[in-house]
Protein backbone atom coordinates (compact mmCIF):
# COMPACT_ATOMS: atom_id res chain seq x y z
CA UNK A 1 0.00 0.00 0.00
CA UNK A 2 1.36 3.35 -0.76
CA UNK A 3 2.57 5.62 2.02
CA UNK A 4 1.00 9.51 2.28
CA UNK A 5 4.17 10.90 0.84
CA UNK A 6 4.24 8.14 -2.19
CA UNK A 7 0.66 9.10 -2.90
CA UNK A 8 1.68 13.38 -2.68
CA UNK A 9 4.41 13.10 -4.85
CA UNK A 10 2.72 10.51 -7.88
CA UNK A 11 -0.27 11.98 -7.34
CA UNK A 12 -0.99 14.95 -6.12
CA UNK A 13 2.06 17.10 -6.82
CA UNK A 14 2.46 16.34 -10.69
CA UNK A 15 -1.15 16.84 -10.76
CA UNK A 16 -1.53 20.48 -8.41
CA UNK A 17 1.99 21.55 -10.36
CA UNK A 18 0.33 21.30 -14.25
CA UNK A 19 -2.85 23.11 -13.12
CA UNK A 20 -1.67 25.90 -10.96
CA UNK A 21 1.53 26.71 -13.28
CA UNK A 22 -0.60 26.51 -16.62
CA UNK A 23 -3.39 28.83 -15.49
CA UNK A 24 -0.86 30.81 -13.52
CA UNK A 25 1.54 32.13 -16.31
CA UNK A 26 -1.93 33.56 -17.84
CA UNK A 27 -2.47 35.47 -14.81
CA UNK A 28 0.72 36.89 -13.90
CA UNK A 29 0.29 38.33 -17.89
CA UNK A 30 -2.77 39.52 -16.80
CA UNK A 31 -1.59 40.94 -13.99
CA UNK A 32 1.53 42.45 -15.01
CA UNK A 33 -0.36 44.55 -18.08
CA UNK A 34 -1.89 48.07 -17.90
CA UNK A 35 -5.36 46.40 -16.31
CA UNK A 36 -7.30 47.74 -19.74
CA UNK A 37 -9.79 45.23 -20.40
CA UNK A 38 -7.65 42.66 -22.94
CA UNK A 39 -9.48 40.25 -25.25
CA UNK A 40 -7.30 36.70 -25.25
CA UNK A 41 -8.20 33.23 -26.41
CA UNK A 42 -7.46 29.65 -24.37
CA UNK A 43 -6.66 28.32 -27.99
CA UNK A 44 -4.76 32.25 -28.80
CA UNK A 45 -4.96 33.63 -31.90
CA UNK A 46 -3.17 34.22 -35.89
CA UNK A 47 -0.58 36.51 -34.54
CA UNK A 48 0.06 34.37 -31.06
CA UNK A 49 0.40 31.28 -33.49
CA UNK A 50 3.13 33.13 -36.33
CA UNK A 51 5.32 34.07 -33.62
CA UNK A 52 5.07 30.89 -31.84
CA UNK A 53 5.78 29.17 -34.86
CA UNK A 54 8.31 31.16 -36.39
CA UNK A 55 10.44 30.72 -33.36
CA UNK A 56 9.77 27.29 -33.56
CA UNK A 57 11.01 26.91 -36.74
CA UNK A 58 13.74 28.94 -36.44
CA UNK A 59 14.91 27.34 -33.58
CA UNK A 60 14.92 24.00 -35.31
CA UNK A 61 16.88 24.77 -37.98
CA UNK A 62 19.59 26.68 -35.91
CA UNK A 63 20.12 22.51 -34.76
CA UNK A 64 19.63 21.36 -38.40
CA UNK A 65 22.21 23.57 -40.22
CA UNK A 66 25.45 21.54 -41.22
CA UNK A 67 28.11 22.68 -38.47
CA UNK A 68 30.17 20.87 -35.36
CA UNK A 69 28.77 18.65 -33.11
CA UNK A 70 29.42 18.38 -29.40
CA UNK A 71 29.02 15.00 -27.46
CA UNK A 72 27.43 15.03 -23.96
CA UNK A 73 28.26 12.98 -21.22
CA UNK A 74 27.48 9.05 -21.60
CA UNK A 75 24.19 7.76 -19.79
CA UNK A 76 24.09 4.79 -17.43
CA UNK A 77 22.80 2.95 -20.00
CA UNK A 78 25.52 3.69 -22.29
CA UNK A 79 23.56 6.59 -24.88
CA UNK A 80 25.82 9.57 -25.38
CA UNK A 81 23.47 12.45 -26.63
CA UNK A 82 24.92 14.69 -29.48
CA UNK A 83 24.36 18.38 -30.07
CA UNK A 84 25.15 21.69 -32.31
CA UNK A 85 28.01 23.54 -31.18
CA UNK A 86 26.68 26.57 -32.34
CA UNK A 87 25.06 28.61 -29.57
CA UNK A 88 26.23 31.79 -29.99
CA UNK A 89 26.23 32.16 -33.30
CA UNK A 90 22.38 31.59 -32.66
CA UNK A 91 22.26 34.28 -30.16
CA UNK A 92 23.64 36.83 -32.44
CA UNK A 93 22.26 36.49 -35.39
CA UNK A 94 18.94 35.85 -34.06
CA UNK A 95 19.40 39.45 -31.99
CA UNK A 96 20.56 41.14 -35.20
CA UNK A 97 17.46 39.40 -37.24
CA UNK A 98 14.65 40.76 -34.92
CA UNK A 99 16.22 44.23 -34.55
CA UNK A 100 15.98 44.25 -38.20
CA UNK A 101 13.08 43.21 -38.41
CA UNK A 102 12.02 45.73 -35.75
CA UNK A 103 13.67 48.38 -38.09
CA UNK A 104 11.17 48.29 -40.82
CA UNK A 105 8.19 46.85 -38.54
CA UNK A 106 8.44 48.90 -35.91
CA UNK A 107 5.06 48.26 -34.44
CA UNK A 108 6.42 44.43 -33.65
CA UNK A 109 7.61 45.72 -29.80
CA UNK A 110 3.84 46.93 -29.12
CA UNK A 111 1.87 44.14 -30.57
CA UNK A 112 4.18 41.49 -28.70
CA UNK A 113 3.08 43.18 -25.29
CA UNK A 114 -1.12 43.31 -26.61
CA UNK A 115 -0.68 39.64 -27.58
CA UNK A 116 1.17 38.14 -25.15
CA UNK A 117 -1.46 36.59 -23.30
CA UNK A 118 -2.27 35.10 -26.76
CA UNK A 119 1.43 34.40 -27.32
CA UNK A 120 1.40 32.25 -23.95
CA UNK A 121 -1.56 30.13 -24.33
CA UNK A 122 -0.58 29.39 -27.81
CA UNK A 123 3.12 28.25 -26.42
CA UNK A 124 0.79 26.42 -23.22
CA UNK A 125 -0.58 24.27 -26.14
CA UNK A 126 2.50 23.64 -28.35
CA UNK A 127 3.98 22.34 -24.86
CA UNK A 128 1.43 20.06 -23.88
CA UNK A 129 1.22 18.64 -27.62
CA UNK A 130 4.92 17.77 -26.96
CA UNK A 131 4.82 16.30 -23.80
CA UNK A 132 1.69 13.96 -24.84
CA UNK A 133 4.36 12.91 -27.75
CA UNK A 134 7.31 12.93 -25.44
CA UNK A 135 4.74 10.11 -22.96
CA UNK A 136 4.07 7.97 -25.67
CA UNK A 137 7.05 8.30 -27.41
CA UNK A 138 8.69 7.14 -24.21
CA UNK A 139 6.47 4.55 -23.59
CA UNK A 140 6.15 2.94 -26.62
CA UNK A 141 9.77 3.82 -29.11
CA UNK A 142 12.48 5.16 -26.80
CA UNK A 143 15.80 6.19 -27.80
CA UNK A 144 17.92 4.18 -25.83
CA UNK A 145 16.08 0.59 -23.51
CA UNK A 146 16.29 1.77 -20.66
CA UNK A 147 14.34 0.18 -17.25
CA UNK A 148 12.47 2.27 -15.34
CA UNK A 149 10.33 1.85 -12.18
CA UNK A 150 6.66 1.73 -13.01
CA UNK A 151 4.98 5.30 -11.95
CA UNK A 152 1.42 6.63 -12.33
CA UNK A 153 0.79 8.40 -15.52
CA UNK A 154 0.32 12.17 -14.07
CA UNK A 155 3.91 11.18 -12.44
CA UNK A 156 5.41 9.95 -16.20
CA UNK A 157 4.05 12.72 -17.97
CA UNK A 158 5.36 15.55 -15.46
CA UNK A 159 9.02 14.02 -14.81
CA UNK A 160 9.22 12.89 -18.65
CA UNK A 161 10.06 9.23 -19.72
CA UNK A 162 13.78 9.83 -21.55
CA UNK A 163 16.83 11.64 -20.16
CA UNK A 164 17.67 12.59 -24.19
CA UNK A 165 14.85 11.98 -26.75
CA UNK A 166 15.48 13.07 -30.20
CA UNK A 167 12.65 14.64 -32.69
CA UNK A 168 12.90 15.47 -36.45
CA UNK A 169 17.00 14.94 -35.96
CA UNK A 170 17.65 17.15 -33.03
CA UNK A 171 17.44 16.84 -29.14
CA UNK A 172 14.86 17.68 -27.64
CA UNK A 173 16.10 19.17 -24.80
CA UNK A 174 18.20 21.34 -26.57
CA UNK A 175 15.41 22.52 -28.94
CA UNK A 176 13.16 23.45 -26.31
CA UNK A 177 15.55 24.43 -23.47
CA UNK A 178 18.44 26.88 -25.52
CA UNK A 179 16.74 27.50 -28.80
CA UNK A 180 13.00 28.42 -28.37
CA UNK A 181 12.70 29.13 -24.33
CA UNK A 182 15.61 30.84 -24.07
CA UNK A 183 15.76 32.43 -27.33
CA UNK A 184 11.73 33.92 -26.57
CA UNK A 185 13.06 35.18 -23.17
CA UNK A 186 15.81 37.51 -25.05
CA UNK A 187 13.75 38.37 -27.84
CA UNK A 188 10.88 39.36 -25.41
CA UNK A 189 12.97 41.45 -22.84
CA UNK A 190 14.24 43.29 -26.03
CA UNK A 191 10.56 44.10 -27.30
CA UNK A 192 9.43 45.18 -24.10
CA UNK A 193 12.22 47.79 -23.36
CA UNK A 194 11.07 48.95 -27.05
CA UNK A 195 7.75 49.27 -26.42
CA UNK A 196 8.04 50.97 -22.81
CA UNK A 197 10.22 53.00 -24.80
CA UNK A 198 7.52 54.13 -27.33
CA UNK A 199 4.72 54.13 -24.64
CA UNK A 200 6.49 55.96 -21.96
CA UNK A 201 9.63 57.60 -23.42
CA UNK A 202 13.24 56.73 -22.79
CA UNK A 203 14.11 55.03 -19.00
CA UNK A 204 17.52 54.10 -18.21
CA UNK A 205 16.10 51.56 -15.42
CA UNK A 206 14.24 49.78 -17.86
CA UNK A 207 17.36 49.85 -20.30
CA UNK A 208 19.51 48.35 -17.55
CA UNK A 209 16.91 45.48 -16.86
CA UNK A 210 16.84 44.75 -20.45
CA UNK A 211 20.61 45.26 -21.35
CA UNK A 212 21.45 42.34 -17.94
CA UNK A 213 19.54 39.83 -19.14
CA UNK A 214 20.86 39.78 -22.79
CA UNK A 215 24.21 40.52 -21.31
CA UNK A 216 23.72 36.87 -19.15
CA UNK A 217 21.57 35.37 -22.00
CA UNK A 218 25.04 35.94 -24.35
CA UNK A 219 27.03 34.37 -21.40
CA UNK A 220 25.28 31.43 -21.93
CA UNK A 221 25.14 30.76 -25.64
CA UNK A 222 28.54 31.39 -25.24
CA UNK A 223 28.98 28.78 -22.84
CA UNK A 224 26.15 26.41 -24.64
CA UNK A 225 28.12 23.27 -24.82
CA UNK A 226 29.37 23.56 -21.04
CA UNK A 227 25.54 23.14 -20.18
CA UNK A 228 25.43 19.97 -21.34
CA UNK A 229 27.71 18.70 -18.80
CA UNK A 230 24.96 20.31 -15.75
CA UNK A 231 22.66 18.02 -13.70
CA UNK A 232 19.33 19.81 -15.09
CA UNK A 233 20.62 17.81 -19.04
CA UNK A 234 22.00 15.29 -17.71
CA UNK A 235 19.67 13.86 -14.93
CA UNK A 236 15.94 15.91 -15.67
CA UNK A 237 14.05 13.82 -17.98
CA UNK A 238 12.58 15.58 -20.79
CA UNK A 239 8.71 15.91 -19.99
CA UNK A 240 6.37 18.63 -18.56
CA UNK A 241 8.81 19.90 -15.58
CA UNK A 242 11.63 20.66 -18.48
CA UNK A 243 9.29 20.95 -21.36
CA UNK A 244 6.84 22.83 -20.55
CA UNK A 245 9.42 24.96 -18.38
CA UNK A 246 10.85 26.40 -21.37
CA UNK A 247 8.26 26.83 -23.74
CA UNK A 248 6.14 28.66 -21.33
CA UNK A 249 7.39 29.59 -17.99
CA UNK A 250 11.06 30.58 -19.25
CA UNK A 251 8.82 33.19 -22.09
CA UNK A 252 6.34 34.56 -19.30
CA UNK A 253 7.57 34.29 -15.74
CA UNK A 254 11.74 34.89 -16.48
CA UNK A 255 10.81 38.21 -19.06
CA UNK A 256 7.82 39.41 -16.19
CA UNK A 257 10.50 42.22 -14.78
CA UNK A 258 10.62 43.72 -18.13
CA UNK A 259 7.35 42.84 -19.24
CA UNK A 260 5.95 44.56 -16.05
CA UNK A 261 8.01 47.88 -16.27
CA UNK A 262 6.05 48.04 -19.79
CA UNK A 263 2.86 49.48 -18.32
CA UNK A 264 4.58 50.58 -14.74
CA UNK A 265 7.26 52.92 -15.89
CA UNK A 266 10.41 52.36 -13.54
CA UNK A 267 10.26 55.22 -10.35
CA UNK A 268 14.06 54.74 -9.50
CA UNK A 269 16.65 57.33 -10.26
CA UNK A 270 19.29 57.67 -12.84
CA UNK A 271 21.83 57.20 -9.98
CA UNK A 272 19.95 54.05 -8.89
CA UNK A 273 19.73 52.50 -12.09
CA UNK A 274 23.69 52.65 -12.68
CA UNK A 275 24.21 50.87 -9.65
CA UNK A 276 21.97 48.11 -10.02
CA UNK A 277 23.60 47.74 -13.76
CA UNK A 278 27.22 47.86 -11.39
CA UNK A 279 25.93 45.60 -9.28
CA UNK A 280 24.75 43.02 -12.18
CA UNK A 281 28.02 43.35 -13.99
CA UNK A 282 29.70 42.13 -10.93
CA UNK A 283 27.52 39.06 -10.51
CA UNK A 284 27.99 38.06 -14.14
CA UNK A 285 31.64 38.55 -14.01
CA UNK A 286 31.52 36.19 -10.80
CA UNK A 287 29.46 33.69 -12.33
CA UNK A 288 31.46 33.74 -15.54
CA UNK A 289 34.45 33.03 -13.13
CA UNK A 290 32.85 30.41 -11.56
CA UNK A 291 31.94 28.21 -14.53
CA UNK A 292 35.51 29.36 -16.46
CA UNK A 293 37.52 27.56 -13.03
CA UNK A 294 35.19 24.57 -13.31
CA UNK A 295 36.06 24.35 -17.56
CA UNK A 296 39.53 25.13 -17.30
CA UNK A 297 40.02 22.57 -14.23
CA UNK A 298 38.41 19.75 -16.23
CA UNK A 299 39.95 20.93 -19.11
CA UNK A 300 43.55 20.44 -17.67
CA UNK A 301 42.72 17.42 -15.75
CA UNK A 302 43.63 18.96 -13.06
CA UNK A 303 46.56 20.09 -13.88
CA UNK A 304 46.32 23.35 -13.40
CA UNK A 305 46.51 26.77 -10.86
CA UNK A 306 43.53 28.45 -9.43
CA UNK A 307 43.72 31.64 -7.41
CA UNK A 308 47.80 31.38 -7.95
CA UNK A 309 48.25 28.36 -6.24
CA UNK A 310 47.96 24.39 -7.58
CA UNK A 311 44.22 23.05 -7.60
CA UNK A 312 42.98 20.69 -5.24
CA UNK A 313 40.37 18.85 -5.54
CA UNK A 314 39.10 15.03 -4.68
CA UNK A 315 39.39 11.59 -6.26
CA UNK A 316 35.79 10.04 -7.14
CA UNK A 317 34.60 6.58 -8.18
CA UNK A 318 31.71 5.86 -9.88
CA UNK A 319 30.10 3.47 -11.89
CA UNK A 320 28.70 3.89 -15.65
CA UNK A 321 27.00 1.81 -18.39
CA UNK A 322 31.03 1.34 -19.67
CA UNK A 323 32.19 0.23 -16.08
CA UNK A 324 34.07 1.70 -13.11
CA UNK A 325 35.37 5.37 -13.40
CA UNK A 326 37.06 8.19 -11.92
CA UNK A 327 36.30 12.22 -11.64
CA UNK A 328 37.62 15.06 -9.72
CA UNK A 329 35.92 17.21 -7.22
CA UNK A 330 37.46 20.80 -7.39
CA UNK A 331 37.76 21.38 -4.08
CA UNK A 332 39.87 25.34 -4.34
CA UNK A 333 39.23 28.64 -6.29
CA UNK A 334 35.61 29.42 -6.54
CA UNK A 335 34.87 25.92 -5.92
CA UNK A 336 36.65 25.76 -2.43
CA UNK A 337 34.77 28.29 -1.22
CA UNK A 338 31.32 26.89 -1.30
CA UNK A 339 29.44 24.19 -3.50
CA UNK A 340 27.17 26.21 -5.26
CA UNK A 341 28.35 29.52 -5.07
CA UNK A 342 27.27 29.74 -9.10
CA UNK A 343 23.46 29.53 -7.82
CA UNK A 344 24.49 32.39 -5.41
CA UNK A 345 25.69 35.06 -8.23
CA UNK A 346 22.92 34.20 -10.31
CA UNK A 347 20.49 34.88 -7.55
CA UNK A 348 22.32 38.32 -7.26
CA UNK A 349 22.24 38.72 -10.51
CA UNK A 350 18.46 38.16 -10.89
CA UNK A 351 18.01 40.85 -8.37
CA UNK A 352 19.96 43.12 -9.90
CA UNK A 353 17.58 43.26 -13.19
CA UNK A 354 14.29 43.30 -10.79
CA UNK A 355 15.27 46.28 -9.09
CA UNK A 356 14.12 48.56 -11.96
CA UNK A 357 10.80 48.13 -10.05
CA UNK A 358 11.42 49.09 -6.88
CA UNK A 359 7.88 50.76 -5.72
CA UNK A 360 5.45 48.57 -7.58
CA UNK A 361 5.50 45.97 -4.31
CA UNK A 362 6.60 42.45 -4.85
CA UNK A 363 5.40 41.97 -8.21
CA UNK A 364 8.55 43.19 -10.41
CA UNK A 365 10.27 40.58 -8.07
CA UNK A 366 8.22 37.12 -9.23
CA UNK A 367 11.76 35.88 -10.96
CA UNK A 368 14.06 36.56 -8.64
CA UNK A 369 12.06 35.53 -5.86
CA UNK A 370 10.38 32.04 -7.81
CA UNK A 371 14.78 31.77 -8.81
CA UNK A 372 15.66 31.76 -4.90
CA UNK A 373 13.03 28.77 -4.15
CA UNK A 374 14.12 26.61 -7.45
CA UNK A 375 17.78 27.48 -6.50
CA UNK A 376 18.04 26.69 -2.59
CA UNK A 377 15.85 23.53 -3.71
CA UNK A 378 18.06 22.43 -6.36
CA UNK A 379 20.72 22.31 -3.99
CA UNK A 380 19.53 19.75 -2.03
CA UNK A 381 18.42 17.82 -4.95
CA UNK A 382 21.80 18.38 -7.22
CA UNK A 383 24.09 17.03 -3.58
CA UNK A 384 21.14 13.68 -3.27
CA UNK A 385 22.17 12.75 -7.07
CA UNK A 386 25.88 13.48 -6.21
CA UNK A 387 25.45 11.71 -3.13
CA UNK A 388 24.05 8.72 -5.07
CA UNK A 389 26.78 8.55 -7.48
CA UNK A 390 29.97 9.37 -5.59
CA UNK A 391 29.18 7.82 -2.43
CA UNK A 392 31.66 8.60 0.53
CA UNK A 393 33.87 10.99 -1.78
CA UNK A 394 30.73 13.06 -2.00
CA UNK A 395 30.84 13.15 1.76
CA UNK A 396 34.07 13.87 1.88
CA UNK A 397 34.26 16.79 -0.47
CA UNK A 398 30.93 18.23 1.82
CA UNK A 399 33.31 17.88 4.82
CA UNK A 400 36.28 19.97 2.74
CA UNK A 401 33.85 22.92 1.41
CA UNK A 402 31.51 22.42 4.06
CA UNK A 403 29.63 25.43 2.67
CA UNK A 404 26.41 24.96 0.28
CA UNK A 405 26.03 28.57 -0.78
CA UNK A 406 27.20 31.58 1.47
CA UNK A 407 30.21 31.09 3.22
CA UNK A 408 29.37 30.88 6.90
CA UNK A 409 25.58 31.51 6.41
CA UNK A 410 24.64 28.56 4.30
Amino acid sequence: METMYELLRNYVGPLVMVVTTTVGVQYLAEVGGDNAPTSWSLVGNLHSWTVVFLTLLWALLSLLVPGKLFSGPQTSFGYTPVYKANGFQFFVVSLAAFLTLVLYYPHIPLDLVDNFQNILASCNILAFVLCIYLLLKGKLWPEAVEVLEPKPIVYEFYRGMELHPRMLGVDVKQLTNCRFGLLAWELLVVAFFLAGWERNGFSLAHLVCATLQTIYLAKFYWWETGYFNTLDIILDRAGYYICWGCLVFVPSLYTYASFFLVAHPPLVSTTAAIFFFILGLCAIIGNYRIDWEKEYFRAMDGKCDLWGRPATYIEAEYTSASGPKRSKLLTSGCWGVARHLNYTFELLLALSWCLPGLGYGFWPFLYVIFLTVLLVHRVFRDEDKCRDKYGASWDKYCREVPYRMIPWVF
